[in-house]
Parts: C-alpha cells; sequence; structure tokens
C-alpha cells in the first residue's frame, strides 16, 4: 500500500519512477527531512537506505539541492521527492539524484503517467541541445 503522507491539504499517495507510476515498495526505515533542513545536518542521513525529502510546493528548489548534496556526500540509498513536482521537473529531479517522486493523486489526475515519461530524461528537451541543432 502507498504511504498516505500529508502536506498541507493533499494526501501524497502516488508515486513516480523512471518507469512511471508505481506503488509504494518501502519496506525499510524511512528517514524525514524538509527543505528547511541544513546540509550540514544532512551528515545525519548517511547510515539511512531510504531519505524522504518533503517539500510545500513545486517551486522549493531546495528540494533539488538537498538531494544533489546527499548524492555528493556519498549517500547511495533511495532518495525520494515528496511534492507535487510538475512533470517538467522529473528530468531534473532525477537528475539532481532523486530515484522516485511521491505526488497526490489529485496531481496525477491533471498529470497523467505518459507526461512524466516523457520528461524523464531532462536534457531530451533542453534549449541547449535545440541551438546545436540536435
Amino acid at each position: 500500500p502507498a504511504i498516505e503522507t500529508s502536506t498541507g491539504r493533499n494526501v501524497m499517495s502516488v508515486v513516480v519512477t523512471d518507469q512511471g507510476f508505481a506503488g509504494d515498495s518501502a519496506k525499510e526505515p524511512i528517514f524525514d527531512i524538509d527543505t528547511s533542513t541544513q546540509v550540514n545536518v544532512l551528515q545525519d542521513c548517511l547510515t539511512q537506505t531510504r531519505v524522504h525529502i518533503h517539500a510545500e510546493n513545486f517551486s522549493d528548489g531546495r528540494i533539488f539541492t538537498l538531494a544533489r548534496q546527499l548524492r555528493l556526500i556519498g549517500f547511495t540509498g533511495v532518495i525520494r521527492g515528496v511534492c507535487d513536482l510538475l512533470p517538467d521537473q522529473f528530468g531534473m529531479a532525477l537528475h539532481a539524484g532523486m530515484d522516485e517522486v511521491q505526488i497526490s493523486s489529485q496531481h496525477a489526475a491533471r498529470c497523467d503517467e505518459a507526461a512524466w515519461l516523457a520528461r524523464r530524461d531532462w536534457s531530451v528537451n533542453s534549449y541547449q541541445r535545440r541551438l546545436r541543432g540536435e
């Protein structure tokens, strides 16, 4: 069953991976942090197997920074972003180090699986590639 994580008024119940919508397969303990977590505290995550980073909304870019910083300091476990990110942000979330994103069922109904899958490779639709004629 999906983890029913509540952020504000929405229940976050749909997991998005690079393969599309998936059930929640998290069996290991979850170490929760949010975007107010200071980077110097991330060392506490290194002994964990799964970290969930919670953000209030898609415009909080600190969720990407924290995921990237976790990878840079050597975290090798699963990183899940818990936030109604936009499908356009999904490729960058994966590139920053997240393995999956957890969104609300309402958001999943608005942004279907095809939209997420179409944007999983962050560099495919980049303006730099268009400028280079690729």
